[in-house]
């Protein structure tokens, strides 16, 4: 089915106004007013993105309390440990407490758990082992909200405990000494990915030791990690985040961790301007891979890692570990499309089958998602009939309220909206896919329409100009919640149309006698559109280096014949 475009139309006198007194591009201006963003000071605030607009730590609910355990942890020479998770924003999380804790002289040790013989959140094992070690603190980072039981056992076992997370709160929370979460109380941010909740407690060790200075300084040490979590995990690149990502985009293109800056070697993208793209298809599948495949732990080392030899060493690891990821991945995607040739999808994609590695599920949720255009969710059984699942949303659907209405035939359930994970038994999955599918077609239709190409307005050809791109960088990072502007362009003449590449198009795109250079990935099939007549493009402008010529160009992401 193809793609409508949705072509948004912003108040123009509120994009006029809001153009003239920022001192920004009409296009740019659509952006923001499409975005809910129609004053001025919002606007610059929005565009320039400067400190004051990063809520205090002290806004977070119990912050006070978390930092008076954890002085006095570090006065006293408390055994400190910091339990995390073993995905990307558990490690980053796990390394900068770590980091920083390290550097306060703190007694710390740190638990990642094996994705496969640990699973996500508290173990009763693992709290024991670290009873045994003589821990008197516990910090967890991106887990430990719904985690009661495991709570309560490790103040029974001596430990203080501060809860860090993010994910979805129970309506009866576990009673640590400390909780920190941005949707606890009134925090002005709610979506903070786990590595952010981790940056806020150390901003606040900051702050009391050193004041502004010293919070600035945590930033200018940590953010890189944070920029890698937050994006990693697929945060809202709004608000505060956007404010992490932006400046520890520029910290990680510039690295000194030795790590790092292997890991991006080994990725293909060392030197470079590090952008969203980077971490979401570079950098964070590798960091996931340890802990999809194996042990998390030596993503862990990676950051912590103070020599270049061991930065290498562990880089190469995880680019094997993701390569055989890619290898598990596609073969369980290629059975999981045969599976579904036999029987129907559903309004709720739900597959399981024995012998799955449940380390890549998620990833193979994803995607089918994307191919069916509807949620999805994977379930890899052990010999017992116990499965992991892992399901993904689409369109927005919110997964984790949809899941919650299914617990019945559910052991666990953890996650958020836009990504979850469960357990089940096998001889349970018939009932369980029901009752779920029962509960998806309550909330959307079915088939669920292919998400609309949405589009930020109009351009003319003669506003493609630098000032442009200028204005785009000032709207960058883009990601969730944030996407990067899509406009249009009609009634274009394409002239020298050419394949190029596997099925791509490049052409130069004419209007009043301006040609601006074009590419079209992925839409060879459509040259034939573009060779007879006028068509509409739906295009990003981005910068084109060639031969050190720096030249705007237009990425097509749509054609269609023009309208008028």
């Amino acid at each position: 089915m193809e793609r409508a475009w949705l072509i948004k139309t912003p108040d123009p006198q509120a994009v006029t106004a809001l153009a003239k007194e920022v001192g920004i591009p009409l296009a740019i201006a659509k952006v923001l007013v499409n975005r809910g963003i129609t004053h001025v000071k919002k606007a610059r605030e929005f565009l320039e993105l400067p400190p004051t607009m990063v809520p205090l730590p002290w806004e977070m609910e119990g912050m006070e309390r978390a930092t008076e355990i954890l002085e006095n942890a570090l006065r006293d020479g408390k055994n400190i440990a910091v339990y995390g998770d073993y995905d990307a924003d558990g490690v980053t999380a796990t390394a900068l407490l770590v980091s920083y804790l390290k550097g306060k002289g703190g007694r710390v040790i740190y638990h990642i758990p094996h994705r496969i013989k640990g699973g996500y959140g508290l173990k009763t094992p693992a709290i024991k082992a670290l009873a045994e070690k003589g821990t008197q603190l516990l910090i967890t980072v991106d887990c430990g909200i719904s985690n009661h039981q495991e709570v309560s056992l490790a103040q029974k076992e001596g430990m203080e405990v501060i809860i860090t997370d993010h994910h979805e709160p129970p309506s009866f929370l576990p009673k640590a000494q400390a909780i920190l979460h941005p949707k606890l109380g009134n925090y002005p941010f709610p979506h903070l990915a786990g590595v952010g909740v981790a940056l806020k407690l150390v901003e606040a060790m900051g702050i009391k030791e050193g004041g502004e200075a010293a919070r600035r300084e945590i930033w200018h040490q940590y953010l890189d990690l944070v920029a890698l979590g937050t994006i990693g995990d697929m945060a809202l690149l709004t608000g505060e985040n956007r404010f992490y990502a932006r400046f520890g985009l520029k910290k990680l293109g510039q690295s000194t961790r030795p790590g790092l800056a292997a890991l991006m070697e080994v990725a293909g993208c060392k030197n470079r301007r590090i952008t969203p793209w980077e971490i979401s298809f570079l950098l964070a599948p590798r960091v996931n891979a340890a802990g999809r495949m194996g042990k998390a732990e030596r993503a862990l080392l990676l950051l912590l890692a103070s020599k270049e030899e061991e930065g290498r060493t562990l880089a190469q690891e995880l680019q094997r570990e993701n390569q055989r990821r890619q290898r598990v991945e596609e073969e369980i995607f290629q059975e999981a499309l045969e599976i579904l040739e036999g029987e129907e999808p559903g309004p709720f994609i739900v597959v399981g089958k024995r012998g799955w590695h449940p380390g890549v599920i998620g990833i193979v949720a994803s995607r089918l998602a994307e191919r069916f255009q509807r949620p999805a969710a994977l379930v890899a059984f052990n010999e017992e009939g116990v499965g992991r699942g892992s399901a993904r949303s689409y369109n927005g659907v919110d997964i984790y309220t949809l899941l919650l209405r299914c617990m019945d035939h559910l052991k666990e359930l953890g996650g958020h909206r836009a990504a979850a994970g469960f357990s089940v038994e096998e001889r349970s999955l018939r009932a369980f896919k029901e009752t779920l599918w029962q509960e998806t077609l309550r909330v959307m239709p079915y088939p669920l329409p292919p998400k609309p190409l949405e589009i930020e307005g109009e351009v003319e050809v003669e506003e493609l100009n630098a000032s442009l791109l200028r204005g785009l960088q000032s709207l960058a990072p883009f990601g969730e919640g944030h996407p990067e502007p899509i406009f249009l362009l009609r009634n274009v003449q394409p002239r020298q149309v050419r394949v190029v590449g596997n099925g791509h198009l490049k052409f130069t795109a004419v209007k009043r006698g301006i040609g601006v250079d074009a590419i079209a990935f992925g839409l060879g099939h459509q040259c034939e559109t573009l060779r007879r007549g006028l068509v509409d493009l739906a295009f990003t402008p981005e910068l084109n280096l060639w031969n050190g010529e720096k030249t705007l160009q237009l990425k097509v992401k749509a054609v269609r014949k023009s309208q008028e």
